[in-house]
């Protein structure tokens, strides 16, 4: 496929697109973690069916999409959540989680992504937010800290239970 860059349409995601993130969620996760469709990948396709169809109508998760002549060839997405306040950018605890980034193969080294990060950056400043965060794949990295993400002062852990 021989994408033209100036044909690339952009837009958020609506209900009527759970098919195509969750078919983009599955293939990035496939490629990341060099995994097969299988009996678990049932399961994930259900589950994130699951997610998307609550989480898009209450506006907890909002994606943007990269259409090429109808079809989706690149999704980015934000995870809104809420902490207590605290000082300085955090005053309304209201948080995002970027995530979801995957462009198609054949759509790769077109700027999808860096365009689909920016309509999310601008979808939350619109929402009054003032941090965002993200974990990224060492493809993603430069995207984003040409886009000014900074590794964070404090290292985050965890505690799988």
């Amino acid at each position: 496929m021989d994408i033209e860059c100036d044909k690339i349409e952009y837009r958020m995601a609506s209900i009527d697109d759970v098919e195509a993130l969750v078919t983009l969620r599955v293939r990035f996760l496939n490629e990341l973690y060099d995994h097969s469709d299988d009996d678990e990948t049932k399961i994930l396709r259900e589950s994130l069916g699951e997610y998307f169809s609550e989480a898009i109508p209450s506006n907890d998760f909002i994606a943007y999409l990269a259409e090429y002549e109808g079809r989706v060839v690149g999704t980015g997405g934000m995870v809104l959540w809420e902490r207590p306040a605290n000082y300085g950018a955090l005053l309304s605890g209201k948080l995002a989680y970027l995530l979801n980034f995957y462009t198609i193969p054949e759509a790769r080294k077109k700027g999808i992504c860096t365009r689909l990060l920016e309509e999310l950056v601008k979808e939350a400043k619109s929402l009054g937010l003032k941090y965002l965060h993200l974990n990224a794949t060492e493809e993603g990295r430069s995207i984003y800290r040409k886009a000014g993400f900074i590794e964070p002062d404090d290292v985050e852990l965890e505690l799988r239970i």
